[in-house]
């Protein structure tokens, strides 16, 4: 009865044929781009290189008439409320498809550790909005608070795709990160980040994001390990 009972308890702290470990040597690489973007971006922003990231803040967000009409809409989809739906749901299937609780455990270790991330960031950086620096930006949501650099939205959007990937088919976790994308591209356009904010927002993305994956491919390394080969 115990052995049953360790077993069904393994079989729902992880299901062995549908999740998998990503490997080190991939989660190590995912630290490192993320490393080497946010550094990018901390230092542009520090030493004021920062007109090429005004100009095309201006492109992406002062688009014509025609365009606003279909992209606002749009851009709703990657709002704070649209990002809290797509968590949840996204999430819950992890859920449904595992038949595991880790889904949660991970990916809200993801977005947390990519937030708490950022908002250290956001302390230090201090940098003004668009719509407060640069003339004619078009504000398209509720004035937002603290530093604009980094953007948290990004930052916890790929640190939750990036930790789910385990419990996602390929394809699936393919339009995680696509969406993770578009919130960083909504950002700009919804007027409240420079190009330089998200990417400084994605690099802390994937960095948390790596961290995790490294804890959970560890996890079900060993979830996966049988039982006979383990030392008693």
């Amino acid at each position: 009865m115990p052995d049953a009972l360790s077993k069904d308890h393994r079989r729902w702290v992880v299901a062995r044929h549908e999740a998998r470990a990503i490997r080190s040597s991939t989660s190590i690489i995912l630290i490192l781009v993320g490393a080497a973007l946010f550094g990018a971006a901390w230092i542009l922003v520090g030493t004021g290189s920062v007109q090429w990231d005004q100009s095309l803040q201006r492109r992406l967000n002062q688009v014509p008439s025609w365009a606003s009409s279909v992209l606002t809409p749009l851009s709703k989809v990657f709002s704070p409320l649209g990002i809290s739906l797509a968590l949840v749901l996204i999430v819950a299937s992890c859920v449904l498809r595992v038949r595991s609780p880790w889904p949660v455990a991970f990916g809200g270790l993801g977005a947390g550790l990519a937030w708490l991330g950022a908002t250290v960031a956001k302390a230090v950086a201090d940098r003004p909005r668009p719509y407060e620096s640069v003339p004619g930006t078009v504000l398209r949501q509720m004035h937002a608070h603290a530093s604009s650099f980094p953007s948290s939205h990004t930052a916890a959007a790929f640190g939750l795709a990036l930790a789910l990937l385990p419990f996602l088919p390929r394809p699936a976790g393919v339009v995680a990160l696509v969406y993770a994308f578009f919130v960083a591209w909504s950002r700009i356009y919804l007027g409240v980040h420079f190009p330089l904010d998200v990417l400084g927002g994605a690099g802390i993305g994937l960095m948390a994001g790596g961290l995790v994956l490294v804890l959970s491919s560890r996890l079900l390394h060993l979830q996966t390990t049988p039982s006979a080969a383990r030392v008693p």
